[in-house]
């Protein structure tokens, strides 16, 4: 339960509100038992809410992880397409300062803080470490690679061989995710062929659970 609080948190919500709301969720599809005990009495029927309620503790719980998960995608793919923008504007001749500024306009609402707070950093430390910091944003260890070669361009001058080191991480940064992501769609397509089985089983069961309820109420009246 920790790991999930914390993925609440990260993600801006108040566990306290999540978990009322999942004991609520728990609460109605409990009530289902009401009218199926009143129409059908003591009766397989009822176990259907204990299913109900595994499927529904699942999906609302790992919701998060799949949010953040989501978050850190999004957020890879904005890196890309910005610093492909910086790239740009330094092989104009502007300074990776100046540059870095001039990117925010194209910034999301959800990214362009995390470009204001790098030159905030910079402003008040020469070091590499605000490079370092806004890497620290990302899961992937390239990023931290891709600023560090930024740092350099602004430590020991913007001259052809440090441009060139930044534009050789950054585009294999860039193929290695455009491949993951074309990837990622095939295996998405993949999965839906699974969809047509996963039906038919719940029909199956659906049938397998109405037949014995028929059964046992036919052996009631025998």
């Amino acid at each position: 339960m920790g790991k999930i609080k914390k993925s609440m948190q990260f993600l801006g919500k108040n566990p306290k509100k999540e978990f009322l709301f999942f004991f609520l969720g728990v609460v109605l599809i409990l009530l289902i038992d009401v009218p199926l005990y009143l129409f059908k009495g003591i009766s397989f029927l009822l176990a259907i809410p204990l299913f109900l309620i595994i499927f529904f503790a699942y999906f609302y719980f790992t919701r998060y992880s799949s949010a953040i998960r989501k978050l850190y995608e999004n957020r890879m793919e904005e890196f890309i397409r910005l610093f492909t923008f910086l790239g740009i504007y330094i092989n104009d001749g502007l300074n990776v300062y100046h540059a870095i500024e001039s990117i925010q306009q194209f910034a999301s609402p959800s990214f362009a803080p995390l470009l204001q707070q790098l030159v905030a950093e910079i402003e008040g430390d020469k070091s590499v470490t605000p490079f370092v910091n806004f890497a620290g944003h990302f899961t992937d260890i390239s990023v931290k690679e891709v600023m560090i070669s930024v740092y350099q361009m602004v430590d020991q001058g913007e001259g052809g061989k440090f441009i060139i080191q930044f534009q050789h991480l950054f585009g294999r940064l860039s193929d290695d995710k455009h491949a993951m992501l074309k990837q990622k769609r095939l295996d998405s397509l993949s999965k839906l062929s699974i969809l047509p089985l996963i039906g038919s089983g719940v029909t199956m069961f659906m049938i397998t659970f109405s037949l014995v309820d028929i059964m046992g109420g036919i052996m009631n009246v025998l």
